[in-house]
């Protein structure tokens, strides 16, 4: 089973805005694919007490993953987190995928990011089609 780590905007939304894409993808993907994602048992408030232990959390569940689900539709949230996680995905030659394009010109994320999609469902559709296995 491919496991895919749900990337995306955290600081600048609500938690229940950060949670609301990452349940769907759940529900999208569950059937083939294990999902994980930076607010697991973190989903209603911060639990852990140093941000430092968030970030080598996110680094560790990156580097068991197959696949990283960026969501970009979210045009006045941060960025930073995001792609710094798909920069060392990348680096580790984890399949980056986006979806939305809120930031779409940001050479960044182009550059370190493989494909692409409009929206959240046409993303899992390309990962259940062709990365499960």
């Amino acid at each position: 089973m491919k496991i895919v780590f749900l990337s995306g905007p955290i600081r600048g939304l609500s938690r229940q805005e950060s949670m609301a894409w990452r349940i769907q993808a759940d529900k999208l993907l569950k059937e083939k694919c294990e999902t994980i994602h930076a607010l697991r048992r973190r989903e209603e408030r911060e639990t852990l007490p140093d941000p430092r232990i968030a970030v080598q959390r996110d680094k560790a569940d990156i580097a068991r993953s197959d696949i990283l689900l960026v969501n970009d539709t979210f045009e006045n949230s941060s960025m930073i987190g995001t792609s710094m996680e798909v920069l060392y995905a990348h680096k580790m030659n984890k399949l980056v995928i986006i979806f939305g394009r809120a930031h779409e010109k940001d050479y960044w994320l182009g550059y370190h990011s493989h494909v692409t999609f409009d929206t959240l469902e046409e993303a899992c559709s390309f990962i259940l089609d062709s990365y499960y296995d």
